[in-house]
């Protein structure tokens, strides 16, 4: 498996995944979900791996959505990009989709910045574990969109509504122990353990019954489930609504400006 968003390590039972764009933080290019969504759909027919831990390169798990160039330039034709929002949020749902019901034990090793579409990822997997050098964070609302994906109703069922509007609507950062004290990761472990964590996880499961944690795994998954699927109807929609005003390319403006947005939807 070569790809150029992600490095791969395979030694069985163990598929360790890097997203590896260290220069950009590691931001989720639509290359890099691509990538990892083919990797998705190769391990389906994998039996010979039973985990899957995934980190990033560098400094960062991932910065967030690769927003490079958003607002520079407004498209003319408003429709086609009403449409691509719409249609880049089924990819998103089917990214998250993908990730979450995959037979083998997902494992995020959390190692730095973990934002928005970057904190997609843990989210979606079984296992969290954080670097005490993680910070988490979701800074969309800061740019003019909400949290889009499905994460919203993913990241409430984790550490409940309460929780979740602090996060999405302050943008606030966490580090490690705030996160571990909301519940949104299992454990923080000092930097250089990050991996032997991870192994040490692994080793616990290995001694159970590899079926009884398969199966636990999809009624886990089944129970915490409901309404996910109505978001992959409406949610795109929703996002074409957003759209129809100027806030997430003025969002984009400012970021790249370095300036706060004024935003004018209602």
């Amino acid at each position: 498996m070569n790809y150029k968003n992600i490095k791969v390590e395979r030694e069985e039972p163990v598929l360790k995944v890097t997203l590896n764009r260290p220069d950009k933080l590691n931001a989720m290019s639509r290359e890099l979900t691509d990538e990892m969504l083919d990797l998705f759909h190769a391990l389906r027919s994998d039996m010979d791996i039973r985990y899957v831990a995934i980190t990033g390169a560098g400094k960062a798990f991932s910065s967030g959505a690769d927003i490079t160039g958003r607002g520079a330039n407004v498209p003319a034709d408003r429709f086609e990009l009403y449409t691509n929002a719409r249609l880049a949020q089924f990819h998103g749902h089917d990214f998250m989709r993908a990730l979450e019901s995959l037979e083998q034990i997902t494992i995020a090793a959390v190692n730095g910045y973990s934002l928005g579409a970057g904190l997609c990822i843990p989210i979606a997997c079984d296992f969290r574990i954080a670097s005490e050098k993680a910070i988490f964070g979701i800074p969309e609302t800061g740019i003019g969109i909400f949290y889009t994906w499905g994460a919203t109703p993913r990241l409430t069922s984790l550490i409940g509504p309460a929780w979740a509007k602090d996060m999405i609507m302050t943008g606030d950062h966490y580090d490690g122990q705030k996160a571990l004290a909301v519940g949104l990761v299992h454990r923080v472990v000092p930097h250089e353990k990050l991996m032997d964590a991870v192994q040490e996880l692994i080793g616990k499961l290995e001694l159970k019954g590899r079926l009884a944690i398969r199966m636990a795994k999809k009624i886990v998954n089944a129970a915490a489930a409901p309404n996910i699927g109505d978001l992959y109807i409406c949610e795109p929609e929703m996002v074409e609504r957003l759209y129809l005003s100027d806030d997430p390319f003025e969002g984009g403006r400012a970021f790249a400006e370095r300036r706060k947005p004024k935003f004018t939807g209602r």
